[in-house]
């Protein structure tokens, strides 16, 4: 029998270990970053149709507990609370996402932590903690994959989420290293998230968030009571790795690749030392984050001098792979989408917005927005094609280029390498705070959205989170 420790062995083992002295001030200072801007996009997303319709559901069976729904005066159980949460705070996609991961980490991880953290009376450092190192479980889960698990057709907030909701919850709870094992191998019979939204912009999307929230829960409270659950949940032959990685055949992938792709070893290399979840991406635009680098390129065009976006003749944008595959087709949907989700999901609507408005903001989403003929005329104008140099460099980078051709014969080009809001391309501490405090002033008022900032910046130093949360409420 093997003495080497299994992933969730070895997951488990550093984190019931470490503590904040343990993480870097970088990775820290980041964490309060896309804290706060994850409570923002929440309340915001509390005001959002699908938001309303979950609350609904959930009221059904658990209405009142101790963990507050963010938006709302309500109150449910910590699972009900870290679902509703955690579809709250997707239902906009505008909250952060990882480049190599390619996942939104925030959104499956703070909406646990900050229910089990109200529930047992945590203070801000316990909350920090656990929220660091279930987002790095969740980023680390989806870089194993290498970027290809979505051409398997998994949507991977739902697929790898649920590891880093798990492993938040256990450590905010003070869970031993066998319970951390346990909740984990649960967590692996939990994973899901179907891409079939992507087919008619249905809302489940959404979902794969909060379910991740809701299950990490559920796993961590297995975990505690000694449920029996796969060590190697992650490398087995039947594990997570294999069953969830693409195993080729379609999306221009010729060969057949009977055990996937995947990368076990980026999942624990230097874990509790480096922190991926550190260089996370904030988003600055209201959609996919695979055209948000689009949205940069047309922003950039409509706010060059002499440019008329009703004198254009044609739009040409090159991509890579994902983005012709999961924002390009089908084509009749998504050339002119009819509902939300399929407009956030198009590459030719986010171009078409950013070219005529200058923005890409969660306004540009409304069902009046996406009717706006301005826009429809202009995906009509746009062809596009996959550039191999962009395909080879991913996931790595996130290259975009969009070639405006006017009526007179000029030329507009429009490129970047990384998306606004990547590390290489970061968003300011101060456009950060801004973006929150247009997310959460509809919902709580600027008075309440000023003390959060205030205690968001300072939370390890907060004894417990009850005044963050009433703010919340």
């Amino acid at each position: 029998m093997s003495t080497e420790k299994t992933i969730s062995q070895q997951i488990g083992e550093i984190s019931a270990k470490l503590t904040l002295k343990d993480i870097d001030q970088r990775t820290i200072d980041n964490a309060k970053i896309f804290m706060l801007d994850c409570l923002g996009c929440i309340l915001s997303g509390s005001q959002i149709v699908n938001a309303k319709s979950i609350r609904r559901a959930v009221k059904h069976f658990a209405d009142g507990g101790d963990c507050t729904i963010y938006g709302t005066d309500m109150k449910t159980n910590a699972m009900m609370a870290a679902l509703i949460n955690g579809c709250t705070g997707h239902s906009q996609d505008y909250d952060d996402d990882h480049r190599e991961g390619t996942q939104h980490a925030s959104v499956a991880v703070l909406p646990a932590v900050l229910a089990l953290a109200e529930k047992y009376g945590k203070s801000g450092e316990e909350a920090l903690l656990a929220y660091i190192i279930g987002s790095d479980v969740t980023i680390r889960a989806g870089e194993a994959f290498a970027g290809t698990s979505y051409y398997a057709g998994w949507h991977l907030t739902g697929t790898c989420g649920v590891f880093g909701a798990a492993a938040a919850a256990c450590k905010i709870m003070g869970l031993e290293p066998q319970q951390y094992v346990d909740a984990l191998g649960v967590a692996g019979s939990e994973a899901g998230g179907l891409g079939e939204f992507n087919s008619c912009g249905a809302w489940t999307k959404r979902f794969h968030a909060g379910q991740s929230a809701m299950d990490g829960v559920l796993a961590a409270y297995m975990g505690k009571e000694g449920y029996y659950a796969p060590p190697t949940v992650f490398e087995g032959k039947e594990g997570f790795l294999n069953l969830f990685s693409f195993k080729g055949g379609s999306n221009g992938y010729d060969a057949v690749l009977p055990n996937g792709i995947s990368y076990p070893e980026k999942i624990i290399e230097n874990f509790g030392k480096k922190w991926e979840m550190a260089d996370n991406s904030i988003k600055l635009h209201s959609c996919c984050r695979f055209t948000n680098n689009f949205c940069d390129c047309a922003i950039d065009i409509h706010n060059r001098p002499g440019f008329d976006w009703t004198k254009v003749k044609a739009i040409h944008a090159e991509c890579n792979r994902f983005t012709d595959a999961k924002l390009c087709h089908p084509v009749e949907i998504k050339r002119h989408p009819v509902n939300t989700v399929n407009a956030q999901f198009s590459l030719f609507y986010e171009i078409a917005c950013g070219l005529v408005k200058g923005r890409v903001l969660p306004e540009s989403f409304t069902d009046e927005a996406i009717k706006d003929e301005r826009l429809n005329h202009l995906c009509d104008l746009i062809t596009w094609e996959i550039n191999d140099e962009f395909e080879a460099v991913y996931p790595e980078k996130y290259p975009a280029r969009v070639t405006v051709t006017m009526e007179d014969g000029q030329v507009f080009v429009g490129e970047v390498e990384y998306p606004k809001g990547d590390p290489e391309y970061p968003a300011t501490k101060e456009e950060v705070v801004e973006k929150f405090r247009n997310n959460a002033a509809n919902t709580i008022g600027s008075v309440k959205a000023e003390r959060i900032i205030e205690l968001v910046d300072r939370i390890e130093t907060l004894d417990n989170l009850n005044e963050l949360i009433d703010c919340l409420h």
